[in-house]
């Protein structure tokens, strides 16, 4: 593969979610009118979340409606797709577009956090998805005001530690701390059997932030054996990242972002996903992407990575630079078993965000805000 191919795929969840359900919409939702501000994307956590999701709510019956936060929403290459799969997109900041007592959600948002004032001028049913670790500093104070009416996480063990500190701010019992299963459609991510033998392909994808990077990556792509010559690629990377890591070896390939490099063309690279950061991660959306595209995940033990991964059996959980070394080397030569491994990570996916489980917790979260 060149370093100019590019694999764009042309499927789009809204359209594909009943088939990979393999039931038909439910319609569960009756029409119910669905605020967002903000909007979503095809890369990112949050964002591209926020796109897998809105096919869910459409599939459930509801009307999904989408207030933009940026001046360029209409600009990229969502905004048409949305439309014709019948999203309702509103103006810049049209929060008079809000019915009275709607649902109002801001997955990850600081506009959100900063703009709840004027949103609950026209509905209180705020509803805020922290895709994160940790608490925003307006999150607290928003909190502490008892401007949010329902906190939602994909994790429950962030739900336990983060409501902990939000309740001694507010012990209000109108507001809700729920989880969610977010739903995640792999048909986006298609499961690559074979890739090119004449070398091994290993990577890590993530935001440009240095946190995202461990100051030892470079060590451990270097110290990490195989019987062909490596081939790295790191897609996420400009100054920020090099500061922190230094400049990568000629054999490894830098994109700054996926208009650079599509993350279906990276999983398509990568046999492992090699991985080591400072950060704890919530629920990683690129775990996901990596299980559904069949390359094996050597990640960080802790955070979301351990309720995703089965140690051993989908994937490898790592304490020391030393555990990333051997399992990248591990990987590297013993072809049958990383395929074993990445077929049965694959096949994990529909358990950890299908759309018939994710429906299920959706309808949950629905009965308690609707």
């Amino acid at each position: 593969m060149g370093r100019n191919d590019v694999l764009v795929t042309t499927a789009d969840p809204i359209e594909t979610i009943s088939h990979i359900a393999g039931v038909p919409d439910t319609g569960d939702l009756g029409g119910a009118r669905l605020f967002v501000y903000g909007f979503p994307s095809l890369y990112g956590g949050a964002g591209n979340e926020l796109h897998h999701q809105i096919a869910l709510w459409q599939s459930l019956g509801a009307e999904v409606h989408l207030i933009p936060s940026d001046a360029d929403y209409s600009a990229g290459p969502l905004y048409p797709q949305l439309l014709e799969r019948g999203v309702v997109i509103h103006e810049l900041d049209d929060f008079s577009s809000i019915d009275p007592g709607a649902p109002v959600f801001g997955f990850c948002s600081t506009e959100f956090l900063e703009n709840l004032d004027a949103i609950r001028a026209y509905s209180t049913n705020t509803v805020f998805v922290n895709c994160m670790t940790w608490l925003f500093d307006r999150e607290l104070i928003r909190m502490a005001e008892g401007k949010i009416r329902t906190f939602l996480y994909q994790n429950e063990d962030v739900r336990d530690r983060n409501s902990f500190v939000l309740r001694a701010l507010n012990p209000s019992s109108a507001v809700n701390f729920l989880t969610f299963v977010p739903f995640f459609d792999r048909s986006q991510f298609p499961f690559n059997e074979l890739r090119p033998d004449e070398f091994f392909g290993c990577g890590r994808i993530s935001r440009q932030d240095a946190d995202k990077y461990s100051a030892n990556t470079l060590l451990i792509y270097e110290y990490f054996v195989a019987p062909n010559p490596k081939r790295g690629l790191f897609l996420g990377f400009d100054e920020r990242s090099e500061a922190k890591i230094g400049q990568p070896y000629d054999w490894i390939r830098t994109a700054a972002d996926q208009t650079e490099c599509s993350q279906q063309e990276f999983y398509r690279h990568c046999e492992i996903v090699l991985q080591p950061s400072d950060t704890t991660e919530n629920w990683p959306r690129v775990g996901l992407e990596a299980m559904a595209s069949g390359s094996v995940l050597i990640v960080d033990n802790r955070g979301g990575w351990r309720h995703q991964i089965k140690h051993g059996i989908t994937g490898w959980l790592c304490d020391h630079e030393r555990d990333f070394i051997y399992y990248a080397s591990k990987m590297a030569y013993e072809p049958e078993l990383r395929r074993e491994m990445a077929v049965r990570a694959r096949d994990r996916v529909d358990a950890l965000a299908g759309a018939a489980y994710s429906r299920e917790s959706w309808l949950e979260v629905f009965k308690a805000i609707l």
